[in-house]
């Protein structure tokens, strides 16, 4: 299973902070639905950010747009990393079947980086 430990480095200015429509995990890939709140995405959804920490329902979540995101399982150095393969809990990864929104930048260290091809 694909895992993030958490954000090594990111800007605050390149967040986004909005109301959470479902339980997010740390680093799960996130969109702005038309209603204004934020969903988990899956393959086939655009990302609008990568969730700072775990949400529940309800709850303020922030959004990561660009960042360094530390990572549990192995990725492939210099690999595109895309939306999540799996649900909610599923950051971003070499092995994703989504959007890419990233890059591996070492065995265990991703680069999130949100553009108008994320989120087309």
């Amino acid at each position: 299973m694909v895992e993030a430990v958490g954000w090594d480095m990111y800007d605050p200015r390149l967040t986004i902070k909005g109301k959470a429509a479902e339980a997010l995990g740390l680093g799960d890939c996130a969109y702005i639905h038309t209603d204004g709140l934020i969903y988990y995405t899956d393959a086939e959804t655009k990302i609008n950010g990568c969730a700072l920490k775990a949400v529940a329902v309800d709850d303020e979540v922030t959004l990561i747009t660009h960042g360094r995101l530390r990572m549990v399982t192995a990725q492939t150095p210099g690999a595109q990393v895309k939306g999540p393969s799996g649900g909610s809990g599923t950051p971003p990864d070499d092995g994703g079947a989504g959007l890419v929104c990233g890059f591996a930048i070492e065995e265990y260290l991703i680069f999130v980086h949100i553009d108008s091809v994320s989120s087309a």
